[in-house]
Order: structure tokens, then sequence, then C-alpha cells
């Protein structure tokens, strides 16, 4: 049997919101009731409440948001593609403002703090979304498949016309080790003429290098270069990650990505959860077997 994991003990993160221009605070808790993923307007003088569930989410440009309707948090995507990633199910999530900073523009700052604090095993069966039928949902240019299989498979495709970019491809089977060697680093990106229009027209109202891979029409501006020649794809592949937990609980499907957008994976995945077409398991494992065997053996 598998058990739900929560994070060992408060962690804080503090940065300024891209669309605010605002210092944020924001702290991941412990949760021991099982009940999954809450996150808590806590700048706001009422306590608001907002349960990570399918129908608390929305996309929208470039980004993931939960709302309660009239209560909104901007840009969660990094910070659920970490939780997920790293296989942590539960926790109180307070923030301090109205988005999750940007940080360096990957899962990496919450991955080392969440690392860094340690995991407890709750005593609560770990539950999962499981597939119940093929399903593709197609949006514009944007493409993306989900099939049933016995882990998580997800593989994304991109294309841009700039020297650096091109079209790329990356695999993955969502683990945490191979969460954390291949996918958690890697950065969002965007091009200088674009991030300047919108920094005009007040869009952005913070946000420099240090919050992404950002490009002119032949180079990466950043100093530091990339991280991996292929990081503007493996950044598709960590929003995926992302957004596949916005049903609030682990999905056990094969998922394919082209061109896709926070706005197309939201609604293919709500289409999913109206539809009927995921059912919830408790997930089992040979670990616990293997486990047994060993306690019996030192009997």
């Amino acid at each position: 049997m598998e058990y739900m994991k929560t994070v060992g003990r408060e962690v804080s993160f503090e940065g300024e919101g891209v669309f605010s221009g605002k210092k944020i605070r924001v702290e991941v808790h412990p949760k021991y009731d099982g009940e999954g993923i809450i996150f808590e307007r806590a700048d706001l003088s009422s306590k608001v409440m907002i349960p990570l569930r399918i129908e608390n989410v929305i996309g929208v440009d470039g980004a993931t948001a939960l709302t309660d309707g009239k209560h909104t948090i901007l840009l969660v995507e990094h910070l659920l593609s970490a939780l997920h990633g790293l296989g942590i199910d539960s926790a109180y999530i307070k923030v301090y403002g109205e988005e999750i900073p940007l940080f360096d523009g990957s899962a990496l700052p919450f991955v080392q703090a969440l690392r860094s604090a340690g995991y407890t095993i709750l005593p609560i069966p770990k539950k999962k979304f499981y597939l119940q039928k093929d399903f593709e949902m197609q949006n514009g240019n944007g493409f993306i498949r989900f099939r049933r299989s016995t882990s998580t498979k997800i593989s994304a495709k991109i294309s841009f016309p700039h020297p650096l970019i091109g079209e790329q491809t990356f695999n993955f089977v969502l683990t945490p080790s191979d969460y954390l060697r291949d996918v958690c680093f890697a950065r969002t990106f965007g091009f200088k003429s674009l991030l300047e229009e919108r920094k005009k027209k007040g869009i952005l109202k913070g946000g420099d290098l240090a919050n992404a891979i950002v490009l002119d029409e032949k180079e990466v501006l950043n100093p530091e270069g990339l991280r991996a020649k292929d990081e503007f794809v493996r950044h598709k592949v960590l929003d995926l990650v992302g957004d596949l937990f916005v049903l609030g609980r682990p999905l056990i499907a094969e998922v394919y990505a082209e061109l896709s957008s926070h706005k197309l994976h939201v609604e293919a995945l709500r289409t999913l959860w109206t539809l009927g077409l995921v059912e919830e398991v408790e997930a089992t494992s040979l670990t616990f077997f293997l486990v047994k065997k060993k306690a019996i053996k030192r009997n």
C-alpha cells in the first residue's frame, strides 16, 4: 500500500510577484488529515481557503490560477509541479498575495526548500485517479492526448521559429528521482520584445532576467545561458506536471501534449472530470509486500 505524504515542517518563500510587483510570502505547512492540498489567501482580512480541485482552477494566458469565483491565486503551476514531482499530496499553503512568485522561473527553489524540510508519511492510503477511457482535445494549434497506463508518462513537443529553439520533444516518466534529475530545474522563457510590450501595457509590473530565460531574435540574454540545450521543452513538461495535479490527486495516464497551453491543459482535465473518465483508486505498491517479507525474515 502507498501512503499519503506531507512536508516534514513548515517552509516559506518570499519574492516579487511579476504581475503585481508586490513582495509576496508563501508558506507551506504540514497537513495531516489526508484531504489533499488547500490554499489560503492569507493577506485578506477574512479567511479565504481554496481547495485544489478542478472546479477551482482556471487556465489563463501563460499561467494556471486557483479561484473561488471572487479571489484568485495566479501562477500556481510551478509550486504544484514541485509538490506533484516530489509526491507530496497533502499540504496547507498560505499565500500573502494574489500570485505565487516566479523566483528563477523553474520549480527548483520550491524543490530545494521542500526537500530540506523532509517528509512525513501519513497513515492514510494514497489515492490516485486512473484514466478509464482514452481521450484527446485540440484547441487551435494546441493538442493534448490521454491514454490509459499503469504509470504517469509525459511527452511534450514545442515549436518556435527561433534558432535556439526550433522543434523540441521530451519524454518523461514521472518519478521523484527522474523529476529531480530531468525536469525541476527548467525555467520558463519569453521573448524580450513581448516582455517589454507587456510591461508598457502594465500587464507585468515585476520580473527581469532572474525570473525567466529571455531571448532576443538570436540569443539568450541571461549571462549564465541555458541549463540544458532543450531546457525550453523540459519546462513545458514541468508545467504539465503541475497542471496534471489540478485534479487534486495524481493522474495515472500517458499524456502527450503538442504546442499546448495552460488553458488547454485545464480545459481537457475539466472535461475528463465532467465526463467521468477518471476513477479514484487507492494505490497499491509492491514495495509494501517487500517490506512485509523482510519483516517476517527478521522475526
